[in-house]
């Protein structure tokens, strides 16, 4: 969170002199001292009070401090300042930022998938094309990874087309498989069976054929 504010305080409202004035504040609170002396932040600054004070209103008046009145043990009233707004506001810009990230590595991610099957095919996609491979992520759910798999065996197998492409992603979201790593096991495991039914195939023939029996001509 310490890098966050200190990169982006800007972008929540803060100064640069009201961030080192929230520092000095922070560094009292966090060793348990809730309200320092004004007069202490004002001399660790090398300004006034009058300025800290100030400052302190401009943050109260933008929402990022709360100001709140308590009495003292000797019974006078004092200044309590509470920066929870502060930190709220910090933790809001964090989850955007965090979505905006997964937003643009997203788009990033789509984009990439529509240049890799126009490599392939050849040539730009159509606008129906391309509402087919954006109904495939935003509706069916399938991710960019499964899209790019689903295009690689549409090559292997010469069967480059949308429509076949669709029956291998159906094919694999009826199974269960969602990642790389169940699709690639899946693949494996097929082509073993495969190699096995076709060993188990070929001794079959072989044993109908019987042992070779040599042919003698008569009188010999």
């Amino acid at each position: 969170m310490s890098n966050i504010l200190l990169h982006h305080y800007k972008e929540i409202g803060l100064t640069t002199s009201q961030l080192v004035l929230y520092l000095q504040f922070k560094s009292y609170q966090d060793r348990g001292n809730a309200s320092p002396d004004i007069r202490q932040i004002a001399k660790n600054l090398a300004t006034s009070e009058v300025q800290v004070f100030d400052q302190l209103h401009q943050m109260v008046m933008s929402g990022l401090v709360d100001q709140q009145m308590r009495k003292t043990n000797d019974g006078k009233e004092e200044a309590a300042y509470d920066f929870t707004p502060l930190i709220n506001r910090l933790a809001v810009f964090d989850d955007q930022q965090a979505t905006q990230h997964v937003e643009t590595t997203a788009a990033n991610s789509r984009m990439k998938t529509f240049n890799s099957l126009e490599a392939e095919f050849g040539r730009p996609l159509s606008s129906m094309e391309m509402q087919i491979v954006n109904d495939w992520l935003d509706k069916d759910g399938y991710s960019t990874e499964m899209i790019k798999l689903a295009l690689k065996q549409a090559v292997l197998n010469s069967a480059l087309s949308l429509n076949y492409m669709e029956r291998i992603l159906q094919s694999w979201d009826r199974q269960g498989l969602r990642t790389r790593h169940d699709i690639e096991q899946h693949e494996r495991q097929f082509e073993q069976r495969r190699g096995q039914q076709e060993s188990a195939t070929s001794n079959k023939r072989q044993r109908k054929k019987g042992p070779k029996i040599p042919i003698y001509k008569l009188g010999e």
